[in-house]
């Protein structure tokens, strides 16, 4: 990343990531105010991501474009992102829950909480994750083909940047899916049956922020595999 407190007023350059480089300005005339903006491209050379970075977030940004970069579009057009910011959170990997019924302010914009940092998402492509410490790493995503998906890979970048060291390790298991009918997955036998011929899937998958994951026969067992999860990687095992 190239030193950006040494860009002067205007001066302009460009950050290599591994998937295209990204064209940054400083703008720096207002002593006490100054901001590097960025310009992410998505696969057909469109901006997909507008970008400003403050003095404190220097220190991020090759990891914070880089993000961007990756998970940007292959095309992008001049409309908001087609996204939903409680699907955005649903799918996103950095937080505590993932049940329904998240709140929304009046601007339909939701936003959630890790230790140590916090992020909000609006309808209209625009994100902003916050450091405890008031590090913002922020963006302005553009073009229709962001979807939740992209959208969520990119905010729990930005989380995993900014958060307390033991919110990169939040466990949580998956429900099992319960009573269902063989026929239905298409095989018979196995589980457990009951009156109606059906059968019963206990299975549930654990996971954790850091990316490890694995799937057991129970919840049990995968609550008992989080558990070991945390504590191989020193972190408290929640009561």
């Amino acid at each position: 990343m190239p030193a950006l407190l040494l860009l002067t007023d205007r001066e302009t350059t460009e950050h290599a990531t591994p998937h295209g480089p990204v064209r940054m300005r400083k703008y720096a005339s207002t002593p006490g105010r100054e901001f590097v903006r960025a310009a992410v491209r998505a696969g057909d050379g469109a901006r997909a991501a507008l970008v400003t970075l403050r003095p404190a977030a220097y220190s991020y940004a090759g990891a914070w474009l880089a993000a961007l970069a990756k998970h940007a579009p292959a095309a992008a057009d001049y409309r908001n992102p087609d996204i939903a910011p409680a699907s955005v959170r649903l799918v996103a990997e950095m937080t505590r829950t993932h049940a329904m019924g998240v709140p929304r302010q009046s601007d339909g914009s939701v936003g959630w909480s890790v230790p140590g940092a916090s992020v909000r998402v609006w309808p209209d492509g625009r994100l902003t994750a916050t450091s405890d410490a008031g590090v913002e790493l922020s963006a302005r995503l553009e073009g229709s083909q962001w979807d939740d998906w992209d959208v969520a890979a990119v905010v729990d970048a930005a989380l995993r940047l900014l958060c307390a060291p033991a919110a990169r390790h939040i466990t949580r298991t998956s429900e099992p899916s319960g009573w269902f009918r063989p026929l239905d997955r298409g095989y018979l036998g196995g589980g457990r049956e009951r009156k109606g011929g059906q059968m019963y899937d206990g299975s549930s998958v654990a996971r954790c922020t850091c990316g490890w994951s694995g799937a057991y026969l129970s919840r049990l067992a995968a609550l008992g595999a989080a558990a070991e999860h945390l504590r191989e990687v020193g972190v408290a095992v929640p009561c």
